[in-house]
């Protein structure tokens, strides 16, 4: 990328990720505090903060030239403002962790086996591995023990996790 073109990144993803990453450390203290929450003021200002970042990112890149379509600054700051709420969730719910990536390590495996090792020779075949590891990865973090779940669910009473409002 051109020298101009990431200087107008950085003028809205910076600021968006400073509010996420205060939002981290907010929800760290406050747990470490023994809260179950974080205070409402503060969640309000950091959520507006990233807010405004985000909104000028869409304001920034909605007419920026590329060769297929919409610039990716946009395609992304749309996606981050339409998913503001699963963006957040980490300071809501303390329970959610602030990165997906313990949702991710299930495929990791499965993706690097299929580009290196000549295995998962379908999709299929992998998406259904990665389902049952997403399940099993799931019933381990509610405290159930990945046989315990397999047992449930081949005799036809699969463990589901705890529906959220």
């Amino acid at each position: 990328m051109d020298e101009d073109g990431t200087r107008v990144q950085r003028c809205w993803t910076e600021p968006a990720i400073s509010a996420l990453t205060d939002a981290k450390a907010a929800v760290a203290k406050a747990r470490a505090d023994g809260a179950a929450a974080l205070d409402g003021r503060l969640l309000d200002a950091l959520r507006a903060r990233y807010d405004a970042a985000v909104a000028w990112g869409i304001a920034t890149n909605a007419h920026r030239d590329w060769p297929s379509g919409r610039h990716p600054g946009y395609t992304l700051a749309r996606r981050l403002q339409a998913r503001a709420a699963q963006v957040w969730r980490f300071a809501a719910d303390f329970a959610v962790p602030f990165t997906g990536n313990p949702a991710e390590q299930p495929q990791r495996m499965v993706k690097l086996q299929m580009k290196i090792g000549g295995c998962w020779r379908t999709v299929r075949t992998a998406a259904r591995y990665c389902l049952i590891r997403s399940y099993l990865g799931t019933a381990l973090n509610h405290g159930i023990h990945p046989l315990d779940a397999l047992r449930d669910a081949m005799a036809g009473n699969p463990w589901m996790p705890p529906q959220t409002s």
